[in-house]
């Protein structure tokens, strides 16, 4: 009961966040030149994405690609289950991946374990690490346009990917972190949080990450003022109702 009226409660400043995030997203998109590979690989992404939903047959020529795609991000999803649980000191028995999903077998869990692969774009931290060790191996190497294509693809697919497991099947990761709800707004709060931290990273001119995080608790905060202002007149009502 706790974590539902902790959910309710953050609905309004995730909901702000994820507002927030598709602005400086939009904002990078119209205004920022130099974003354009990382529109690009977005944008490709997304296009690839609908295709396989809506056009492409799975068991046709090029349903190898949506095959591939979907195993990807359960291996992906099931590692950061199992990077999430090392961290905190669990222990990891087994990891197993499938195209249709997966299971990490772990020594104990928690509302981070849980929820760490819906917040967490474990595919951008894996084109981080390679644009770092290419630069590393070869430091006068001109990557950084597809660097940033990749990065912007690499978020567009941990987004599209989890909305689509969140959306398609019941997820017992959710009711194991504390209900759907409270799940629901911690990775609604979370994926808006790090688009930003990753547009900041990014495009640092063009993002201003401390401005566009108080304009979010500023709406969250509005929010459950003119909620309380309204509430209340009408709690009162009622009570005089019950009790005149």
């Amino acid at each position: 009961m706790l974590r539902l009226l902790l959910g309710v409660s953050l609905l309004p400043l995730s909901a702000a966040l994820v507002w927030a995030a598709a602005q400086a997203l939009t904002g990078v998109a119209l205004h920022g030149t130099a974003a354009a590979p990382f529109v690009a690989g977005m944008g490709l992404v997304a296009v690839a994405w609908l295709l396989g939903r809506h056009v492409i047959d799975p068991v046709g020529s090029f349903g190898w690609g949506m095959r591939l795609a979907r195993w990807a991000y359960v291996a992906g999803h099931e590692l950061t289950h199992a990077l999430a649980a090392w961290s905190s000191g669990g222990k990891v028995f087994a990891i197993h991946v499938e195209e249709t999903g997966g299971h990490v077998d772990l020594s104990e869990s928690s509302a981070f374990v849980a929820l760490a692969p819906y917040c967490v774009p474990f595919h951008a931290l894996l084109v981080i690490a390679g644009y770092r060790a290419l630069t590393w191996l070869k430091p006068d190497a001109q990557a950084d346009a597809l660097f940033l294509a990749l990065m912007g693809g690499a978020l567009a697919f941990h987004g599209l990917m989890t909305w689509e497991t969140l959306t398609q099947v019941k997820q017992p990761d959710l009711e194991a972190a504390g209900g759907a709800v409270f799940s629901v707004s911690l990775i609604a709060a979370a994926n808006g949080l790090v688009v930003l931290l990753l547009l900041k990273i990014l495009f640092p001119e063009s993002v201003g990450l401390g401005a566009s995080v108080a304009r979010a608790g500023r709406g969250a905060w509005w929010f459950w003022t003119k909620a309380w202002t309204l509430a209340l007149p009408a709690a009162k009502n009622l009570w005089r109702r019950a009790f005149a």
